[in-house]
């Protein structure tokens, strides 16, 4: 999900600013930490000074301790605008308060340690002192020993982050970029999607409509549109426009092909049905020897015929329904006994499977064959149809005794042959049953195949 959302041009765009200003943000980073510390030793500077200042002005007062006056405080640390944000008093060496700067001092007058002068010394800086206040809070000190040596001035400022210059450059450095990039963010992804993102909804909205026609790019409202989104909308247009006929014209291309099909199919299996008929009528001609000799050719023929009837009558050029198949074959041989009583069941299960077509003339063929092998045997037979494995079709054939197949001559080879073709063999099974595996047609896209409405016979 955090992925997809990096997929979208909005979100790349935005990607690409933030990019393109963090050199800005670092570059204001570096400026602001290095004013921060500028700023940093110059407050520490004050706070020496100040305290040097202070005991130079009350070294001028002597006394053993003794309370300064009003007039002497106020000339000790007059002059307060320099010290600003700083807090001074004058003290004797174990901490006692002589004189305290109560009027400049910005955060009350508890700010002395409350056990005596600090002693901890600030690393970076031996000048400074730390410690905390009797008001609980940190402070930075700087101590300056007044002349005579019985009192010191001290100065104070305390560790505030939010009031101190540097943390102020610091947020400086830090809010100006960020408030720019998300400035810059902004504007573009408006500009993004005014001028860009909506337009594109459109064409893709209008794509979406065509349902396969042209785009209705103009049912669109484009105005105020960018100019190269009007003309990419018009070229989609034109390029729709473009398949569409061309897909008509294949369209139409297809249904010629289909009809030259169909009746190719239907005068090869009329040629076929004319030259059985041819057959039928010379052995009804010739002698009853010659006869016999004359059927076995006319009964394949038929077998050929009965393929191509129903691929042409499913209206599916190339696909030939096996069950179908099996029971005009099966007519067939039953008709091809004359006055002999030949019955033959055909039993298949609901949507048995379609064979190729190539591969239905020599299953019909095969069928033919063996019918008329078991014809000789047998008065009833039965074809029976399972599905089996990989894709094939179990055809098993009962009914005659055993040993019914025969053993020489063409029929014998041509069953062989045929079983061969369609890469199967024949199983013998108990009872005088055999049992073959006709391999089904693969499940791929009938291109322009339409059934017809009613079958063709």
């Amino acid at each position: 999900m955090a992925i997809s959302m990096f997929k979208t041009l909005r979100s790349r765009i935005a990607l690409l600013l933030v990019a393109a200003n963090l050199p800005v943000m670092a570059l204001a980073v570096a400026i602001g930490v290095n004013q921060s510390n500028v700023s940093d030793v110059a407050d520490r500077d004050r706070l020496v000074q100040a305290a040097a200042l202070v005991a130079a002005r009350a070294g001028g007062f002597r006394g053993e301790g003794a309370p300064l006056t009003g007039q002497m405080q106020e000339a000790i640390f007059r002059d307060r605008g320099s010290r600003s944000e700083i807090a001074a008093a004058v003290v004797s060496p174990d901490g006692k308060l002589i004189a305290q700067d109560v009027e400049a001092t910005p955060f009350g007058d508890r700010w002395l340690p409350a056990d005596g002068l600090p002693k901890s010394r600030i690393e970076k800086d031996s000048r400074l002192l730390k410690g905390r206040g009797a008001d609980g809070r940190a402070y930075r000190y700087a101590i300056a020993p007044i002349r005579g040596g019985e009192r010191v001035a001290i100065v104070a400022s305390p560790f505030d982050l939010l009031n101190r210059s540097k943390t102020q450059w610091l947020l400086l450095a830090l809010v100006l970029p960020a408030l720019m990039i998300l400035l810059c963010v902004g504007l573009v992804l408006f500009g993004i999607e005014r001028f860009v993102l909506r337009w594109i909804r459109g064409l893709r909205a209008a794509a979406a409509a065509s349902d396969g026609g042209g785009m209705a790019v103009r049912s669109t409202d484009f105005r105020g549109a960018p100019n190269e989104l009007v003309e990419l909308g018009d070229a989609l247009a034109a390029m729709s426009r473009r398949v569409e006929d061309r897909s008509t014209a294949l369209t139409s291309a297809i249904d010629d092909r289909d009809r030259l099909l169909r009746e190719l199919h239907h005068r090869v299996k009329n040629n076929f049905q004319m030259i059985a008929s041819l057959l039928a009528l010379q052995r009804q001609e010739a002698p009853e020897t010659l006869s016999a000799i004359l059927r076995a050719p006319e009964d394949r023929v038929r077998a050929m015929a009965a393929a191509y009837k129903v691929s042409y009558a499913s209206g599916e050029i190339g696909h030939v329904d096996v069950a179908e198949l099996v029971r005009d074959v099966a007519a067939q041989a039953r008709q091809a006994m004359g006055a002999r009583t030949f019955e033959v069941a055909a039993n298949f299960p609901k949507d048995a499977g379609e064979i190729d077509l190539d591969r239905a003339v020599s299953l019909a063929l095969l069928i033919m064959e063996l019918l008329n092998a078991a014809a000789t045997a047998s008065a009833t037979a039965s074809v029976t149809g399972d599905a089996g494995a990989d894709g094939r079709l179990a055809l098993t054939i009962a009914g005659p005794s055993p040993g019914w197949l025969p053993e020489s001559g063409l029929s014998q080879r041509l069953i062989h042959a045929y079983a061969d073709q369609l890469g199967t063999v024949i199983e013998e099974l108990d009872g005088g049953a055999i049992r073959l595996a006709a391999p089904l047609a693969s499940e791929k896209p009938k291109i322009g195949m339409k059934p017809r409405a009613t079958a063709v016979h």
